[in-house]
């Protein structure tokens, strides 16, 4: 007997693996506790959390000024795929395990 599955099998976001490095390379250069910028820090998870809306990606400051190419300022934009990648983090509730705090991997010199 075969069953036939016409549904994609997607896997749950992982903030190390995937979520992880995009704010790292792309956001934190200018959003964490050394540069402030507009005064938001996405570099702790209570202070990124202020621009995230749970299981509402549409309604997140974070995931609306990615997807709309007005931030990283000055570069590259996101990637259609990072992009649905905060999406689905989103979507899934922003799982951000406790004490995981991010570093910017690509400094503004």
């Amino acid at each position: 007997m075969f069953i036939v599955c016409s549904g994609r099998l997607t896997a749950k976001v992982n903030f190390i693996r995937d979520v992880k490095p995009i704010l790292e390379e792309n956001c934190v250069r200018c959003h964490d506790a050394d540069s402030v910028m507009r005064g938001v820090r996405l570099d702790r998870k209570d202070r990124a959390m202020m621009q995230i809306v749970k299981k509402k990606p549409e309604d997140s400051p974070l995931y609306n000024v990615s997807k709309s190419g007005i931030m990283p300022p000055g570069g590259t934009n996101l990637t259609h795929a990072e992009v649905e990648t905060l999406r689905k983090w989103f979507a899934e509730e922003a799982p951000w395990p406790n004490g995981a705090e991010l570093a910017a991997t690509n400094r503004i010199k």
